[in-house]
């Protein structure tokens, strides 16, 4: 189907690569000072670093909606600063986000909020649930069924739980078909018990599906029993990327140490 038709590379090479990535704002911000990585198909990589690090900024770049001041990123094989137009619609189509705040239409049914995920495969708006194809609503069952929500389809999405919404917003970013999952600090308003539902969750589909996911993370302990790899953000550049079972957690801590603090560490995670 055309949506999956997204790579310039022969679908060989990394998921994401950058190199020297650098990314100032208006006021002499630079949120992203030269950062270099790559991300392979199906790894689970967590970003960890203080609030301001540029964690959310470097997430905002691989789904498309920034592009770098200075550097190379590429995306499914893209350079995302030549693409543009119906292209750059076409990247960010197969790039699924779940956000901390979960985004959804809380006057809408959960089977609605879920369908509006494949708005990107549609043309022209949709209003009502049966203005979305068949097909798409039972693909939409199928996805709250995966997350354990199938049976609130019909409620109202304000009277579900905050575990609950961020399931039914899982859900929805897999509407999208995407290659790449991002999530940015999808976790945090959640109490502890939700938290580890919804990142075993993500995990387990990841798996499934053979998603690259994405996700920046403030409690250690969890993104260490969750991801693959480990990045460590300060101050816009990368101090720490290693795998996730060669750290414990007063390694991951030191990325909230001061800049004097340690020189960056970078481990072996190609295996």
């Amino acid at each position: 189907m055309a949506e999956h038709v997204v790579r310039n590379d022969g679908g060989h090479g990394p998921v994401v690569s950058l190199t020297g990535v650098t990314k100032e704002f208006d006021g002499g911000v630079t949120a992203l000072r030269g950062v270099g990585f790559e991300v392979p198909e199906g790894q689970i990589l967590a970003l960890l670093g203080r609030s301001g690090s540029g964690k959310s900024t470097l997430l905002r770049h691989i789904c498309c909606l920034h592009k770098p001041t200075s550097g190379s990123l590429r995306v499914l094989g893209n350079d995302v600063a030549k693409a543009h137009g119906s292209r750059l619609r076409q990247i960010r189509r197969r790039i699924g986000f779940v956000f901390q705040q979960f985004n959804l239409v809380g006057q809408l049914s959960v089977l609605e909020n879920v369908c509006s995920g494949a708005l990107g495969r549609l043309f022209g708006p949709r209003l009502g649930l049966f203005s979305y194809p068949r097909s798409l609503r039972l693909e939409a069952l199928e996805h709250l069924d995966r997350v354990g929500m199938s049976a609130h389809a019909f409620q109202r999405t304000s009277t579900l739980s905050g575990g609950q919404q961020q399931r039914v917003a899982i859900a929805r970013a897999l509407m999208q078909r995407p290659a790449i999952l991002l999530a940015d600090e999808p976790v945090a308003s959640l109490d502890p018990a939700s938290a580890d539902t919804v990142m075993r969750l993500l995990r387990e589909i990841a798996r499934e599906k053979s998603l690259t996911v994405i996700g920046s993370l403030h409690q250690v302990d969890l993104a260490l029993g969750w991801a693959d790899r480990i990045i460590g953000l300060r101050d816009g550049e990368v101090v720490l990327d290693a795998p996730a079972a060669s750290l414990d957690t007063s390694a991951a801590m030191g990325v909230y140490g001061t800049a004097a603090a340690q020189e960056p560490v970078v481990l072996d995670v190609t295996g």
